[in-house]
């Protein structure tokens, strides 16, 4: 069963995968759910795939092994053309 939340810890060289669904964008609609994760070291970009409505997040094991340890903020927003809507905001 995949986590419908974003994680609180992620340790290098995990496989992450979580989804999210947004009544309001759904990913077949259009909508795409992008993250970042930003810290001193690094700025990382993440998009999620459609999953039907749902909007699927997976990061190989071998992309999170690259990032570099610390602490990061991270902002969700979804899109679709011209328009983007925050969704949460939080650490890692």
């Amino acid at each position: 069963m995949t986590a419908t939340t974003e994680p609180v810890h992620i340790t290098s060289g995990d496989t992450l995968a979580w989804s999210k669904s947004f009544a309001d964008y759904p990913a077949s609609a259009g909508w795409t759910l992008k993250y970042r994760l930003i810290n001193a070291a690094a700025k990382i970009d993440i998009t999620a795939s459609a999953s039907g409505a749902d909007h699927a997040v997976n990061v190989t094991a071998a992309t999170s092994a690259a990032w570099a340890a610390g602490k990061y903020s991270w902002q969700s927003w979804v899109e679709k053309g011209a328009e983007r809507y925050t969704q949460a905001v939080g650490e890692i």
